[in-house]
């Protein structure tokens, strides 16, 4: 299963919701405008309708967890006429098994990785008619997301983005202090942050403390580089090119760093000495923590990582897809955006005020305290190209994680690794279209 600071705002959080005031004043003409929501669905029944709603993502998703959710929470307030049944995927309720058996589905949560298998078994619903017949404008939603879902299905789109993972390089201020080493910044490229990094890995007083730490296979999911492991144009993997070579040999470097091998990025949070993380947000116990943007690469000046979305599609075989729609066109409102971005999950909307709004109502007895944090870097001003997605891409994955791991202990080169790579995960790719 795709980047503000509340006390204080810095010159670049001021830039950032200037320019997306102007973006907004560009696109609809009418100058500044306030908060706006979602237009209504055309179908506004309130017949009693019980909707499916499945999990693909999850295979320990409850009912009784999603109904507590912002989103159940949002469907049972605003839709009392709607009654949910939950399915998560598991053994005998797989999309194949689900479509095999005939069940109904409506609404289906996912990620942009659940995409190839929901395709291959014929549950995506290509929902341009409904939102042109609501008049939705889909340019308020997160370009990426929606750009995505181009990309796969030759301009279709299959849902909505709801709601987005935070991502960034957070640090832990503690250890910053202790060695005088200055706190990161904003900008900062990733050989800039491997310098950084090398600063940071040392021991002291017998306690091992570790300059960075990440975990490939996320960072592939959020590629700045718009990698790919498979082409569908050319029918062909694709991880030995000078751009693969590049992105491998950046996040290698880290783990090569004398003492920095067994860094994790649980022990960012655990044993509370990593000083630098690029990842996803946590509920920390700990509050001296911050955050910069993601560092970039100096081949792609200025690009972000991928937006990492969770999706809610209308499925295909839905009797009730204006329904479906309606709660989709909810969750996208800038109400309900607002609520959550204001709690600490990221909104998928553009709206400045929406965005600004981030973190303000978090809890920081659950670990989410954003107050006086640099929120911006959680908002890239630039993406890139999402990358494709395939049903082949975890077999290919498998090969990619044994190369990053011979490359990181030093026993193959990166051009020796990823030859491997294409070469093996390219046999496997055969016999598995066979």
């Amino acid at each position: 299963m795709k980047r503000y600071r509340l006390l204080g705002a810095s010159s670049s959080v001021t830039m950032l919701l200037f320019s997306l005031s102007l973006a907004t004043a560009c696109s609809q003409s009418g100058g500044d405008k306030p908060v706006q929501e979602a237009p209504q669905a055309g179908t506004k029944t309130k017949e009693p309708v019980e909707l499916v709603v499945y999990n693909v993502s999850n295979a320990g998703a409850t009912a009784e967890a999603f109904m507590e959710s912002d989103i159940g929470k949002e469907i049972k307030a605003k839709f009392p006429h709607v009654t949910i049944k939950f399915i998560a995927t598991g053994k005998g309720t797989t999309p194949a098994e689900l479509a095999i058996s005939g069940q109904p589905i409506d609404l289906i949560i996912s990620s942009i990785y659940s995409y190839p298998v929901l395709a291959d078994n014929s549950l995506l619903y290509d929902m341009s008619d409904l939102i042109a017949k609501n008049k939705y404008d889909i340019g308020r939603l997160e370009p990426s997301a929606i750009e995505f879902q181009k990309l796969f299905g030759n301009g279709a789109i299959y849902g909505f983005p709801v709601s987005s993972t935070p991502v960034a390089l957070f640090y832990n201020k503690d250890i910053f202090d202790k060695f005088g080493v200055p706190y990161p910044k904003d900008g900062m490229t990733w050989d800039e942050t491997y310098e950084l990094a090398k600063k940071l890995t040392r021991t002291d007083g017998g306690t091992p403390y570790y300059g960075f730490a990440t975990r490939y296979p996320f960072m592939y999911n959020t590629n700045q580089l718009s990698l790919s492991y498979y082409n569908p144009k050319t029918q062909s993997v694709t991880v030995s090119d000078d751009k693969f070579k590049l992105f491998m040999e950046n996040f290698t470097r880290f783990v090569q760093i004398p003492g920095n091998e067994k860094a994790t990025t649980d022990m960012f949070m655990k044993e509370k000495n990593v000083a630098m993380m690029a990842y996803q947000i946590g509920r920390w116990d700990f509050d001296s923590w911050d955050m910069v943007s993601m560092p970039t690469f100096k081949e792609a000046p200025g690009v972000g990582p991928q937006n990492y979305s969770t999706f809610m599609n209308i499925s295909s075989t839905s009797k009730y897809k204006d329904q479906a729609f309606e709660i989709l066109m909810a969750l996208t409102s800038d109400e309900y955006q607002m609520n959550i971005s204001k709690s600490g999950t990221l909104p998928i909307v553009r709206t400045p005020e929406v965005i600004k709004a981030f973190g303000q109502t978090a809890d920081a007895a659950s670990g989410r305290n954003f107050r006086g944090k640099n929120v911006s870097a959680f908002f890239p001003q630039k993406r890139p190209t999402p990358s494709f997605v395939t049903k082949y891409d975890d077999a290919i994955a498998k090969r990619m994680n044994t190369a990053f791991a011979d490359m990181a202990a030093g026993t193959k080169d990166a051009v020796t690794a990823l030859r491997e790579a294409q070469e093996t995960a390219s046999k496997d790719v055969a016999a598995f279209k066979k």
